[in-house]
């Protein structure tokens, strides 16, 4: 009786020591699991942006109308941290709108640009559908609803919804403000991480440069959509065209032109001609993927065809080390352009 209860006590004995030995094998497992985490990400809109893993999770919101003198904060949130993904809602007056974008309160804004503009709505069109890495547009089409009154239906017009994916990092803080027409409306939803105060942050800071041509020069000339000094690279680049030379395709321009580093000539990235430049072929057809798209064409025949069209350099990024460049080439016709870049904080100003 005596060995058996001894037995019995041993076989526990041995359980409770496998049961420990096993929970102390799991929780060193779970450690050196959380130890296992990179330190940084790729965003997946830019990815030579590395962003950190630790973070916390925050949201601000805001709905505001202009005040008398045309102005409005949006938000001004402080760092170290970085915006993820910003919503906008307009009711009205959206196509006057300029946003304007200041990181770690510098001098000027990095980003000045008309809100629809920025997000590829082009050349006073009205919203349409635009999906790409960078941004969202989602227009919202026309409501009705009856009348208790009035037994015909009343058409209310829709509001397009802005969605922002392109990571705007800041150490200190970020301020968005807009301006335009008094008492329009904007309402915005903006996610962002903030982080730990010594958490290493890349160096690179959003900027876009915005520029309306409403006649360009004549074919074989060419206009400046960017010149800046500083380091970086570029993200993006979009295009609106509506054409009045209507003598030759508004396709055969010779496409884009940048200079690298003060290079001059030849030009460090040449095009051929503009749909070659956002990779289609013998004009354009209304296909969006995530880096090259034309969300909007109009086909009236041959030598007559207005659109937008957009490509970003998620996997293909086009990097300066003191300047670049940016032109395409034109041929008379209305042109409106914005260039996404990403700089390295104080390596310079854009010139123009």
């Amino acid at each position: 009786m005596i060995r058996i209860v001894w037995f019995v006590g041993a076989l526990l004995l041995f359980t409770a020591h496998e049961v420990c030995a096993e929970k102390k094998a799991q929780e060193t497992k779970i450690e050196a699991s959380f130890d296992d985490v990179p330190s940084t990400f790729q965003d997946p809109a830019v990815p030579l942006i590395a962003l950190p893993t630790t973070f916390a999770s925050r949201r601000a919101k805001s709905e505001v109308r202009l005040s008398d003198d045309g102005f409005a904060e949006i938000v001004n949130i402080k760092g170290p941290g970085c915006v993820r993904h910003i919503w906008f809602l307009t009711t009205n007056h959206d196509h006057e709108l300029i946003l304007e974008i200041n990181i770690d309160g510098e001098e000027k804004p990095q980003v000045v640009a008309p809100l629809r503009s920025f997000f590829g709505v082009m050349q006073d069109r009205e919203p349409y559908f635009v999906n790409c890495a960078a941004f969202t547009v989602l227009p919202n089409p026309v409501a009705t609803e009856k009348s208790l009154i009035d037994p015909q239906k009343i058409r209310i017009p829709g509001t397009p919804w802005y969605n922002l994916y392109l990571p705007i990092p800041f150490s200190k803080s970020c301020r968005i403000t807009v301006r335009g027409t008094p008492s329009a409306f904007l309402g915005t939803v903006l996610d962002w991480h903030k982080y730990d105060k010594d958490t290493p942050l890349t160096p690179y800071r959003l900027h876009a440069t915005h520029k309306r041509f409403k006649t360009t020069t004549g074919r074989g000339t060419t206009i400046e959509m960017a010149n800046v000094i500083g380091r970086g690279f570029i993200a993006g680049f979009l295009t609106g065209y509506i054409q009045k030379n209507k003598g030759d395709m508004v396709f055969h321009t010779g496409g884009i032109k940048i200079l690298l580093d003060e290079k001059t000539d030849p030009y460090t990235i040449h095009g051929n001609n503009v749909e070659d430049d956002y990779g289609f072929t013998w004009g354009f057809n209304n296909y969006q993927t995530r880096w090259i798209g034309c969300p909007t064409h109009e086909n009236r025949g041959r030598n007559d065809q207005d659109g937008v069209f957009y490509r970003f350099f998620g996997p293909d990024p086009i990097a300066f080390r003191s300047s670049f460049s940016f032109r395409a080439g034109c041929r008379g016709d209305d042109m409106e352009t914005v260039v996404y870049y990403y700089k390295m904080s104080g390596s310079g100003v854009p010139e123009k």
